[in-house]
């Protein structure tokens, strides 16, 4: 198993929510230490989140959303919510609206637009969103471009060049990161998490289930593959992957690899190029 790896900044999450949440705020104000369960959820900026239209306080005025989790949100707002306070977030899409009861955490003045005060608001979600019911919300349309990870936890198996597993769920792998957050279940603890290093791996293995098929016998042609070019992978320690890709660049930190068979465990492989012997295209 990996080294606990401290998250950057970017992955410090402005809020959590639930009873969980709560407990851990009295808890952490008692040591000192007020927000330390409040780094539970990887954030999304606003282009993740192409679904969301608009968001704004119920009977009041539209906000700027800076992240969102399934904990929480940051905005910006022109009027400043006090601390403390339950309000409620409409997050509106295409075809309907959702209410989200919120506590604000903390309110601050952030700059001045055109000399109007804007406010940055930490807001925690009274309960979690749960991402199967998110993903099943009439607010998500499917964006094509959209990251992978955004709105559902994906099982994944890690392996490491130098022979080592992880199995786990994630929810932030994107690959322009350098790494990404592994959890032991959905419903893990904040201090359960793993952040796995990109530089170690020899590839990610999004699987349907996480025994497997030991049996199972990859088909030999390219027959009723997946679209996209034609690729076999060999890794250095021999290992062969084959399957279609749409995005093989060898500058890059790695590539995605649908396999050949679609009924296999492995729905694709996310192939680390550091790890490749050598790639062809039959």
């Amino acid at each position: 198993m990996s080294a606990l790896v401290l998250p950057t900044l970017e992955e410090v999450v402005e809020a959590t929510a639930g009873r969980a949440g709560r407990a851990g705020r009295k808890t952490g104000a008692a040591n000192g230490d007020a927000g330390a369960d409040r780094r539970a959820y990887p954030r999304l900026r606003p282009e993740e989140v192409r679904w969301l239209r608009r968001i704004r306080l119920k009977n009041g005025p539209e906000v700027t959303l800076v992240d969102l989790s399934i904990g929480g949100a940051l905005i910006d707002t022109r009027v400043q919510i006090r601390p403390g306070s339950s309000i409620i977030l409409e997050l509106s899409g295409a075809r309907s609206v959702l209410e989200v009861t919120s506590e604000v955490l903390r309110s601050r003045l952030n700059t001045l637009e055109r000399g109007a005060a804007i406010y940055r608001g930490a807001c925690a979600f009274s309960e979690p969103f749960t991402l199967d019911a998110l993903a099943r919300s009439p607010l998500v349309e499917p964006v094509e471009s959209a990251p992978a990870a955004t709105l559902a936890w994906q099982k994944i198996v890690v392996r490491y060049r130098e022979g080592g597993t992880l199995k786990g769920y994630t929810l932030d792998f994107h690959p322009s990161r350098g790494h990404f957050s592994l959890w032991p279940s959905v419903n893990a603890r904040a201090g359960e998490r793993v952040i796995v290093p990109l530089v170690r791996l020899k590839a990610l293995f999004f699987v349907r289930d996480f025994a497997g098929n030991a049996a199972h016998v990859a088909p030999a042609s390219f027959q009723g593959a997946a679209p996209g070019r034609k690729i076999e992978v060999t890794f250095f320690d021999r290992e062969v992957v084959r399957g279609t890709t749409l995005n093989y660049r060898p500058e890059a930190v790695g590539f995605f690899v649908t396999p050949v068979d679609g009924s296999e465990n492995n729905q694709r492989v996310f192939v680390i190029n550091g790890a490749v012997r050598h790639v062809r295209f039959p």
